[in-house]
């Protein structure tokens, strides 16, 4: 809806919608796709800001935990004494709905809930009684001096009523219905309502609305009105889904932009999407444009839906339906800005190359290794006597046993206090009724929450359960992906409020249905499987692993020693870990700089004085007997590593280079090659007796080469293992230096063999 302005004056408003919506871009124009045309020169680009509506304990209405449909009504510009400058109309959508109102002197908020929310209500003595009202658009219509504000009421009708103040009412009437539509018409509602653009129409006003067939395909189909009371609906269609959009179409608006008329709505794929129209209201363009999707980063995931486009004094905002269906909120969006990314829920990190923390998961975690429960992880087993899970096989299988919450044997972990979050990752080849797996959230068999793939009448389903004392709270959905038996879990809680997400590929989090309130007063989580009492057949459910997430300090420690704590090494690096572990161990100090920070530099070739000391420390230090004069002549007792590399020739590591005159030199700064790595190796493990093989693994050395033997033997105990050629056969590189990095894997392995104690050394 546009609505010209004056200098004075009320600003453009270009109302749009979208209802259903899923993960994008962030704010930049979405790419075009075959089905897609790309935006035009100066297409808005939004940046998410935030969430407007709180669902805290401090809201005035909040019946269902979920609010749709923005609509913001410049009130500054047609109203006497407004409580502010603007309004923004929105509803719940579940019974009851309710429309409500806040208002605020800047778009940018903050926005101040209406005490006397509702302010239309499902029932309206004598007018009406319905199940829900929802979806309000807000008008100023100029004839009647008076706002109009058209509402559903329920899906087959949709009605509108009056105001002089925009919070107090008086029924107007049924607007269209679904007698008006034809006879397929199951649904009449998500209409917006704008000026006609056709001056030659003989009309004032025209109406967007979502029409459902008794296909289940849901169309734009529009209304014209003389006066905004009596409407006359067109028997064709605005929009119909294609292929981009998917099933169906929704909430229309007309836009002006740029000079250009527009039908914008939202569809299926979760975007909303723009196609040109003219002015009569009947030509519309084929292809759509993606006006706008969610970004995917922070809060910004998820449905974009009903949004609402305003312009004032220059700056272009955009107010719309936010996240998943069951739990939507009324975000904003600015054109140009950068996507506002708020701490994440419960504080805890989000780490694209670790996000269900294979690594640093926290204390408790269990990642069902071997043939047992990790000990001390779990804290009982309810029903033990009955419990029949197994760990095998990196799994935990638990079956669907017979019966629900208070009849199944439940693994448990106590909660701790405040904020946590748990993920898992769970199977179950789920087909009949009630066969189900996931998190179960306890206080009591019959206070608890579950978040779970299972079956269920209509089919597959996801499903977040709160239950209490027999009466459930269920958000249900069927899988994104169909036929899909794997799933990611996770529960988080900030120590008021839980919240569930959930992954098909364990990397991308999607929020999933209501917050949970009380988060304090559960007492346990685990895993959960059972069939329910209906003779469905008993199968297995497995769960990959239980993890609980560090919290953001813990994280930063953890991954400062996954890194050895050095800045030029990062945690997905080749040979990150086996560094980290040189560092923990004390092998390794790497370089300090001014600023404080270290580095380990990798890829430098190590000298044979620091090669002596890293052997040293790998060794546990051992005390050194110096003789009176150095072994070396080219190296003096003041010189760094003297000790170490005293130490490696009194071991029989290293004898260095005869001079011809007797003496030998060490020629500590060299670099040293892998092949003189593989003797110190050998010898540092006492040069165990070895049958070097007739035929080289590598095509780069032969039995004739030296050191050959003891590269050998390092390949047979599984410390080196070379490299593969252009040709697909493998080569050693015997004469290339060492570089630090590949040295700390060569420690770690040696270690790992057998061949020194560090982790027993160092306690």
């Amino acid at each position: 809806m546009t609505i010209h302005s004056s200098p004075g004056r009320r600003a453009t408003a270009v109302l749009a919608a979208a209802a259903i919506g899923l993960v994008g871009l962030a704010a930049t124009a979405a790419p075009a796709s075959a089905d897609t045309l790309p935006p035009p020169p100066g297409w808005p680009e939004f940046g998410y800001q935030g969430v407007i509506t709180s669902k805290g304990p401090e809201a005035i209405w909040n019946p269902t935990n979920e609010f749709i449909f923005p609509s913001v009504f410049h009130a500054g510009e047609h109203l006497e004494d407004p409580l502010a400058e603007w309004y923004l109309y929105y509803a719940p959508h579940d019974d009851p709905g309710g429309i409500s109102v806040r208002y605020s002197d800047s778009l940018e908020g903050p926005w101040t809930e209406y005490a006397g929310n509702p302010i239309i209500e499902d029932v309206w003595e004598p007018h009406f009684a319905v199940p829900h009202v929802s979806s309000a658009d807000a008008i100023w219509n100029e004839e009647v001096g008076r706002m109009f504000l058209y509402f559903h009421g329920t899906n087959s009708q949709t009605r509108w009523a009056e105001s002089d103040d925009g919070v107090t009412f008086d029924y107007g009437g049924i607007a269209v219905d679904n007698a008006m539509g034809g006879p397929q018409v199951t649904e009449t509602s998500y209409a917006r309502v704008f000026e006609h653009p056709d001056p030659d129409s003989g009309y004032a006003y025209g109406m967007f609305y979502m029409g459902n067939e008794r296909d289940d395909v849901r169309r734009i189909r529009l209304a014209e009105s003389v006066d905004g009371r009596e409407w006359t609906v067109d028997p064709d269609y605005v929009v119909a889904p294609g292929v981009e959009e998917g099933q169906n179409v929704s909430s229309g608006d007309l836009w002006e932009w740029d000079g250009e008329l527009y039908v914008i709505y939202h569809a299926s794929s979760g975007k909303s999407y723009a196609r040109t129209i003219d002015e009569t209201l009947r030509e519309v363009g084929e292809t759509p444009i993606v006006l706008h999707e969610a970004s995917g980063l922070g809060d910004d995931v998820g449905r974009v839906a009903a949004p609402q486009v305003v312009t004032d004094d220059g700056e272009t905002y955009l107010f719309y339906e936010s996240g998943d269906r069951l739990g939507a909120t009324i975000a904003w969006a600015k054109d140009g800005a950068d996507v506002v990314i708020p701490p994440p829920f419960g504080g805890f990190p989000e780490d694209p190359t670790n996000p269900v923390f294979e690594v640093c998961a926290a204390p408790g975690s269990d990642e069902f290794d071997g043939d047992a429960l990790a000990p001390g992880a779990w804290d009982r087993v309810l029903r033990e006597d009955a419990a029949r899970h197994t760990v095998a096989d990196g799994a935990l299988t638990i079956p669907t046993y017979e019966g629900g919450v208070a009849a199944a044997p439940l693994l448990q972990q106590e909660l701790p206090d405040g904020a946590w979050q748990v993920t898992t990752k769970v199977t179950v080849e789920a087909a009949q009724r009630f066969q189900q797996a996931g998190l179960l959230l306890w206080r009591a068999d019959d206070d608890y929450v579950k978040l779970d793939l299972g079956q269920a009448t209509p089919g597959p389903r996801l499903e977040l359960v709160q239950h209490v004392r027999g009466s459930n709270r269920m958000d249900s959905a069927a899988p994104a992906i169909a036929g899909t038996s794997t799933i990611w879990l996770r529960l988080t809680s900030d120590g008021d409020a839980v919240r569930a997400h959930i992954s098909y590929d364990g990397e991308t989090f999607e929020r999933y249905g209501r917050d949970v309130a009380d988060a304090g007063t559960f007492t346990h989580v685990g895993p959960y499987a059972f069939r329910g009492t209906t003779g469905a057949p008993e199968i297995p459910a497995s769960f990959d692993f239980f993890r609980l997430s560090p919290d953001a300090a813990a994280y930063q420690a953890c991954l400062a020693g996954l890194t050895g704590g050095f800045s030029d090494v990062e945690r997905d690096q080749l040979f990150a870990q086996d560094i980290a572990w040189l560092a923990q161990h004390g092998i390794s100090r790497g370089w300090e700089l001014p600023d404080g920070t270290r580095e380990f530099r990798p890829l430098t070739p190590i000298a044979r004085d620091a090669m002596a000391a890293f052997l040293h420390r790998q060794a546990g230090s051992p005390d050194v007997d110096l003789p009176p004069a150095s072994p070396f002549t080219d190296v003096a007792p003041d010189d760094q590593f003297y000790d170490e590399i005293v130490w490696l020739a009194q071991e029989g590591i290293s004898t260095g280079w005869a001079d011809g005159d007797g003496t030998a030199s060490f020629r500590p700064l060299e670099p040293i090659g892998r092949d003189a790595m593989a003797a110190f190796l050998y010898r540092m493990a006492d040069s165990p007796e070895h049958e070097a093989p007739p035929v080289s693994p590598f095509t780069d050395m032969g039995p004739a080469t030296q050191f050959y033997p003891e590269v050998t033997w390092l390949v047979t105990e599984g410390v080196a293992t070379g490299w593969l050629g252009n040709d697909g056969t493998a080569i050693y590189r015997p004469t290339t230096p060492i570089n630090r990095d590949a040295m700390a894997a060569f420690l770690h392995r040696y270690d790992d063999a057998g061949f020194t104690d560090v982790e027993g050394s160092s306690g």
